[in-house]
């Protein structure tokens, strides 16, 4: 009978696993008291892969060259290294070292102390060598890897005795639409000494790379999406492909002339692809051109994010005879190039989903719910991180539109050269290498069901007079057409600048303001909404338990006291953040101040606030109330409040103005513990 659960120490936990190891390595026995991944790892180390116990090395290693071409096209090793950096000066690594793996086990990056770095380079524990268990057994990076989870493997765990002076805690990192994980993370170090924590913050790394790489497959999914529909008819063949030459889309021509074969490039295609992306020309925002038979050439369009390449648009011009125009030349690339985050789908968010008690956002789920209500134009105003976007699906899937598609625009992702052709269509022959039909704009794609306009202050002036037009026409023209199109759609809007600041700067027109803003919503910012911020908190606790694993977390009294008076300015988005990670890398179940890592940056002050008024923080006197109101009520926050007449939200900052914490209690009671707490 294997065990599930870990004994109480880790010199226990040792012993345990020896005694395990003895008996299955030597006497040939199931693998008893060894957690069950353990097992199963053990059981695939021997049976699956007949593993040598008496191994020294790794026996698969690659060359300087082989491994540097390995890490020049890993799309997660080039995304890794900034978070990699941050997360190795968080750690003060000085016994363990940091290291990252590929999908297939080859180790990509190694970093920590020099000592312990030479340490682990005895069993060659360095990039180049692969640690997947069919080569090496049972190891944190191979097993988490296998077992598609986070692993810790320690001391006598391992398969091979001479990876047992060590124990390693690993996560696997997993990229969208991928059911493998594309590589892990991995922290090892001397079995005496490495605690849980190691594994907490091979998650939290982990899951800092997946987010990375959610945000590198949602530009690149944009991009490709608008060139596939831009091209649609040309008779050009268009494939996008990631920055490993992995092919994500393709169009039917594409398919036809066999460079999509299976998802895959051709391998002398794929192989001059990555070189043109490896090359210095590739970031520098211009086409590249490769040599394909004694055709026109294949055009590589590098796709960029924050710098690196993360993809590319390939084109390979139609052939002279279906050329429509200028015979013998090959059509211009379709206009294209920006992130255009443009989403259909039928909407699947209601206003139960919106968390929170206080008045300032009651207010705006009413005015949510009367806008669902009727099909008046709305903008929806708030700073990055309110909600805006949950607000407007909200909206739609209460009203009599729900059915209908649900249509998101980023307005300020849009080049303006593309703004108008997005939104509103344009005609056969408007863009050489467009569409041979035309093709239909966002409106058009949104018919009988909302479109959600976000960051509509970055409209340009044209892309104004044009919207404006279609408001109170209810038509649009495409352009390159005269023929106008009856549409039926509702405008959801989204700002987080002030549109009458914007119209006095002469930067949006007045009469579109009007046009649009016929019922405005504010979703106030997370600093303003007293108690929700805890609730939220919470909430999000719970959810990164669930993620994480974890099971008991708490917020010590400090955190919550600082959290309620931290000024969230990147509101509800910062707030799950910081409690991800506080619950990743927490070392004991209660998370302190130390954990949460709050920002010290600070916005203006609350109105009233001594860094607005330039009142000297509260000492003196008031201070004094404040503890003496403290110790009668022992400490327990709600009671002190409702006490003082003040709200909690209310006491946390005066608490954090004066410099009261916990730590200034000096004894007493239980305090909130035994009073229902914050």
């Amino acid at each position: 009978m294997k065990s599930s659960s870990r004994p109480a120490s880790r010199v226990e936990r040792r012993r345990a696993s020896d005694r395990a190891w003895r008996l299955f390595v030597e006497e040939g026995a199931g693998p008893e008291g060894v957690p069950e991944e353990i097992a199963r790892s053990w059981q695939r180390a021997r049976g699956d892969y007949r593993i040598d116990a008496g191994l020294r090395r790794p026996p698969r290693r690659l060359t300087a060259d082989e491994l540097r071409q390995r890490c020049e096209r890993d799309a997660l090793f080039r995304l890794a290294r900034p978070v990699l950096a941050e997360f190795s000066e968080r750690l003060r690594l000085s016994q363990d070292v940091l290291t990252v793996f590929d999908g297939e086990g080859w180790m990509l990056s190694i970093d920590g102390q020099p000592g312990v770095v030479e340490a682990v380079a005895d069993i060659d524990f360095r990039p180049g060598t692969c640690w997947s268990e069919a080569d090496v057994g049972t190891n944190g990076p191979g097993t988490a890897l296998a077992e598609h989870r986070p692993v810790k493997v320690c001391a006598s765990e391992h398969f091979v005795a001479a990876w047992q002076p060590w124990s390693c805690s690993a996560a696997p990192v997993f990229a969208p639409g991928c059911a493998a994980p594309v590589g892990a993370v991995d922290i090892t170090g001397p079995w005496e000494v490495q605690g849980q924590r190691a594994l907490l913050a091979a998650v939290a790394i982990a899951r800092s790379l997946e987010e990375r790489l959610r945000a590198v497959a949602s530009v690149r999914a944009e991009v490709a999406r608008h060139a596939l529909r831009a091209a649609r008819g040309s008779g050009d063949a268009l494939l996008a492909v990631d920055a490993g030459g992995a092919v994500i889309a393709a169009n039917d021509a594409a398919v036809r002339r066999q460079l999509a074969a299976a998802g895959s490039l051709p391998p002398a295609i794929r192989r001059s692809v990555l070189r043109a992306l490896g090359s210095p020309e590739a970031g520098r925002d211009a086409d590249l051109r490769l040599a394909v038979g004694d055709g026109p050439g294949l055009v590589v369009s590098p796709i960029a994010h924050e710098g690196a390449v993360v993809g590319a648009l390939l084109r390979l011009p139609s052939p002279p005879r279906t050329t429509r125009s200028r015979r013998g030349e090959p059509p211009e690339p379709a206009p294209g190039g920006g992130a255009i985050a443009a989403s259909a789908a039928l909407s699947r968010y209601d206003f139960s989903l919106i968390q929170g008690q206080s008045d300032a956002l009651a207010r705006a789920v009413d005015l949510g719910g009367l806008a669902a209500r009727n099909t008046l134009p709305v903008v929806i105003f708030g700073e990055s991180g309110t909600g805006k976007e949950l607000f407007a699906h909200a909206i739609h899937g209460g009203s009599e539109r729900r059915d209908g598609p649900f249509v998101a625009v980023n307005c300020g992702s849009i080049p303006s050269a593309l703004v108008e052709a997005e939104l509103f269509g344009y005609e056969a022959g408007t863009f050489t290498g467009g569409r041979r039909d035309g093709s239909a704009g966002r409106f058009e794609d949104a018919a009988g069901g909302t479109l959600f306009l976000d960051e509509v202050s970055e409209l340009s002036a044209a892309a104004q007079t044009a919207l404006l037009r279609v408001l109170q026409e209810r038509e649009v023209v495409r352009l390159g057409g005269c023929a106008p199109r009856m549409i039926d759609v509702r405008i959801v809007a989204a700002t987080n600048r002030p549109l009458l600041q914007e119209v006095a700067a002469q930067r949006f027109r007045r009469d579109l303001y009007y046009r649009l803003n016929v019922l405005a919503i504010e979703i106030p910012p997370l600093r303003e909404r007293g108690d929700d911020i805890l609730l939220l908190a919470r909430a999000f606790l719970s959810l990164a338990q669930t993620e994480l694993g974890r099971t008991g977390l708490t917020l010590s009294a400090e955190a919550l006291s600082a959290l309620a008076a931290h000024p969230w300015p990147g509101n509800v988005r910062e707030l799950k953040n910081v409690i991800l990670r506080a619950a990743a890398t927490s070392p004991g179940t209660e998370i302190g101040l130390e954990e949460l890592q709050l920002e010290t940056e600070r916005r203006p002050a609350a109105e009233g606030s001594p860094a607005e008024t330039g009142a000297p923080a509260a000492t003196g006197p008031d201070r004094e109330a404040l503890l003496a109101a403290l110790v009668v009520d022992e400490w327990n926050f709600a009671r002190t409040a409702k006490r003082l007449g003040i709200s909690r939200m209310t006491l946390y900052r005066r608490l954090a103005r004066c410099g009261i914490s916990r730590a200034a209690r000096g004894g007493g009671g239980e305090g909130e513990a035994a009073g229902g707490g914050a």
